[in-house]
């Protein structure tokens, strides 16, 4: 049994999660709801995760822990997610996690990587995935391997080393400029428009519980998830209409999300000026 935040009956918890539970669903039950997300928790029912991903385990031959990894539908593309540069400061490398996107740059409220719920600053500026490859000498995706943006400043030089003026791509999740583009492109090549309707689902390594959550609700809504209150730190591990033509996937440890559905939705993906997406032959 859940309840309505997805959280399970205490005493399907091992008990040593059970205090920590139990602390969070009493956080919860006093929680102010902003109007943003009263609305988004409106616009969004819950429903089984094992019924409505019976079928994605299927297809994937996964369980699901980091998401399901759909084949071809029968095409696909992965789309990369987004990173940016501060052209105000030059780049010096950084051996430190922390001091990525923040060193140099006077703002000491930026993070290391995008946010998919907050835009990037004006002062940040696109740096494609290509760029940064011609830059230093690397292929985009190695072959044989998932988007992995780790590989471009690091396996050139075996340092690990990154500049500190670079935002990087988010991992395991969209950053904001790409979720509402791929949503705009899915809703366009939808059957129903912003009105089709569509399931999310978070897998369950994005909880400590371990508890996967899907949700229910109009494709159209779904640029406002990010204002559900359960649902702040990643976007969906998966999205798919109520007709299966097409399903996304978000790996939790990526920085990446794979489209798989009709050719004309992944042509589409690939020549939309917004996004950089690429078909990986190897991972079709």
């Amino acid at each position: 049994m859940q309840d309505i935040y997805g959280f399970p009956d205490i005493h399907d918890v091992p008990p040593v999660l059970r205090d920590i539970l139990a602390k969070d669903k009493a956080e919860r039950a006093v929680q102010v709801l902003t109007p943003e997300e009263a609305t988004a928790f409106a616009n969004w029912t819950r429903v089984s995760a094992e019924a409505e991903t019976r079928w994605l385990a299927e297809l994937s031959g996964d369980d699901g822990l980091l998401g399901f990894e759909p084949p071809a539908l029968p095409d696909s593309a992965w789309i990369l997610h987004a990173m940016y540069e501060d052209l105000r400061h030059p780049a010096t490398p950084s051996n430190t996690e922390s001091a990525a996107g923040t060193a140099g740059t006077g703002d000491e409220d930026d993070e290391d990587e995008t946010d998919w719920a907050v835009p990037p600053k004006p002062h940040w500026q696109r740096l494609r995935w290509s760029e940064l490859a011609e830059r230093v000498g690397d292929p985009i995706v190695e072959e044989g391997s998932y988007p992995d943006r780790y590989q471009l400043y690091s396996c050139r030089t075996g340092t690990g080393r990154k500049p500190d003026n670079i935002l990087w791509s988010n991992e395991g999740s969209l950053d904001w400029e790409t979720w509402h583009q791929l949503i705009d492109a899915l809703v366009e090549y939808s059957p129903d428009g912003p009105d089709t309707r569509c399931l999310v689902h978070f897998c369950r390594n994005m909880f400590y519980y371990h508890v996967p959550t899907v949700l229910t609700g109009r494709l159209g809504d779904a640029h406002d998830l990010y204002h559900h209150p359960d649902l702040r730190a990643y976007s969906p591990s998966n999205i798919w209409p109520v007709d299966r033509t097409w399903v996304t996937y978000t790996h939790y440890d990526l920085h990446g999300t794979k489209v798989a559905g009709p050719t004309p939705l992944i042509e589409a993906l690939l020549d939309a000026p917004g996004l950089e997406a690429l078909r990986l032959p190897w991972k079709p």
